[in-house]
């Protein structure tokens, strides 16, 4: 009996039509609302510009991804520390200075202190003597220093002492080989001075590492290190920073020229005392 009063269902389950689906349905929708206008007509009352609308937007910038490069706040605060340094150098040093300097450079390849050059422009021959600070400011050189690095300064002073006095470059290859962790950590900061010699002019091929130091980078971590039978030790994790300054071929030559100098100008050794004697001196040994 259920089953016979059901019957007359199925024809109308057989012929209803099935129903469209909705990515069916945005084919009839209009022109309007395909071109990006508003579902609901005219109702929209602030309308963007096309351009302002296809525009892409930059999503806001993340401070922990960002390089210094593209920080105009540090950019402005690296600038204006370059402008008082060249202000100081200036101070320190006249002009003229700076000119006969140079001139002293173009001619011999190098600075040689007291000597006597020709200056075309006056038609004078003049003899500059520099100091040791002044040559300092006068000289071209790149200062340089690495972030905040977990390490010690034992195994940082390894790295430093196997490529101290080499040319920049040449240090970069040896490093790149080395398996320590610090020679990673100084190769890096070295090309990052070989970027900021070729911002100032300077010969990447020319450069040498002048100095090269560490020191402790503070507020080291501590932990306790348990021991066996109730005693504890005191674990730090160790921070250092990296230094370098690096400076062209000239200072190089110039320091073997005055070391030169030196040898040359000193005296022979007496290892005789030239005073008289207070004892009598016999002919031959007495033994």
């Amino acid at each position: 009996m259920l089953r016979n009063s059901f019957a007359w269902l199925k024809p109308a389950l057989v012929h209803r039509a099935p129903q469209p689906l909705l990515m069916s349905r945005a084919l009839h929708f209009s022109p309007r609302v395909l071109s990006g206008g508003s579902l609901f007509g005219d109702i929209t009352t602030q309308k963007q510009p096309e351009s302002a609308a296809s525009a892409p937007v930059d999503p806001p910038a993340d401070p922990k991804m960002m390089l210094p490069a593209d920080d105009a706040v540090l950019q402005k605060k690296y600038l204006q520390e370059a402008q008082k340094k060249q202000e100081t150098s200036a101070r320190y040093v006249s002009a003229e200075k700076r000119r006969l300097f140079d001139l002293n450079v173009a001619k011999n390849g190098f600075y040689k202190n007291n000597e006597i050059i020709y200056d075309k422009e006056n038609g004078k021959h003049y003899k500059l003597l520099l100091t040791d600070a002044e040559i300092e400011v006068l000289e071209p050189s790149v200062y340089i220093k690495s972030f905040r690095i977990q390490s010690s300064m034992k195994k940082a002073t390894l790295v430093n002492r196997f490529v101290r006095g080499y040319n920049v470059k040449n240090a970069i290859n040896q490093l790149h080989f080395s398996p320590k962790k610090m020679a990673t950590e100084l190769e890096k900061l070295l090309k990052t001075g070989l970027k900021l010699a070729s911002l100032q002019g300077m010969s990447e091929d020319l450069l040498y590492i002048h100095a090269l130091w560490v020191g402790p980078d503070g507020e080291w971590r501590k932990r306790i290190e348990w021991k066996g039978r109730g005693r504890v030790g005191m674990l730090r994790h160790r921070y250092v920073h990296l230094k370098a300054i690096l400076k062209l071929q000239q200072t190089r030559d110039r320091l073997a020229w005055e070391k030169e100098k030196k040898i040359e100008a000193t005296k022979p050794k007496t290892f005789l005392n030239n005073e008289p004697l207070n004892f009598t001196v016999h002919g031959v040994y007495k033994w």
